[in-house]
């Protein structure tokens, strides 16, 4: 029994797709108004290295999504002309934050651990924008905001955020981090917002006391090993 094929889907367009990510070259020129007879002239034109893959009727030429999303952007076709209208529609929304697209790349994405660390992401972003609330209705002022974060760094990561990013390769600490990860240091900018609130600390001394003793109370308990099951 065939496993059903694999597509991307953009819109109304479905193109055939490899498990590794590579589009049907045939499917994706002629999305793009390249006629068959002009395949291989175009792809030699433009340097593209097609690789193969089966998509069902053996190895048949491949595609990258950057090399469809260049011959989109060089072709002057009136299908590659849409393409670049749905492009400029896409940046609009991105730029102003369109949550609706971010679910629908969410989506789209097959990796179930991919989705979870986005939504662990978006969990972390809240937690600490609510807590930066905090410290300043309650007095924080000047350099506490980034030791709060050194603290969390600190207690969850072992280490500071420029190393980080230097060992893990990205330009945004929290780009870096597992959806664990994510969900502690979430977990503690949540628990010191309702410290801060439950116990009127007020000013940068009595927030960063606040703050280190959640941090090691979090520690202490992601560190504690769980009672084995009695037999």
């Amino acid at each position: 029994m065939k496993n059903a094929p694999l597509t991307l889907d953009f819109g109304t367009v479905r193109l055939p797709v490899s498990a590794d990510g590579l589009l049907h070259a045939a499917s994706a020129l002629n999305q793009l108004g390249v006629t068959e007879d002009r395949h291989t002239a175009t792809c030699a034109a433009l340097e593209l290295d097609l690789e193969t893959r089966d998509y069902g009727a053996g190895a048949e030429a491949a595609l990258s999504i950057p090399d469809f999303t260049r011959l989109a952007f060089t072709l002057e076709t009136p299908q590659a002309r849409r393409w670049r209208k749905r492009a400029q529609d896409l940046l609009t929304r991105a730029l102003q934050g369109d949550v609706r697209l971010s679910a629908q790349i969410a989506e789209r994405n097959p990796d179930p651990e991919a989705r979870r660390w986005l939504a662990s992401r978006l969990e972390s972003t809240h937690a600490r924008r609510e807590l930066m609330s905090t410290v300043a209705r309650h007095g924080g002022a000047g350099p506490v905001y980034g030791q709060l974060g050194s603290i969390s760094n600190r207690s969850v990561l072992g280490t500071n955020s420029a190393a980080i990013r230097r060992e893990r390769g990205v330009k945004q600490t929290r780009d870096g981090l597992s959806s664990t990860e994510l969900l502690r240091l979430a977990y503690l900018d949540t628990a010191t917002t309702r410290a801060i609130q439950e116990r009127g600390a007020h000013g940068n001394a009595a927030i960063l006391k606040l703050h280190e003793y959640v941090a090691r109370r979090e520690r202490l308990g992601w560190e504690t090993p769980l009672p084995t099951q009695a037999s």
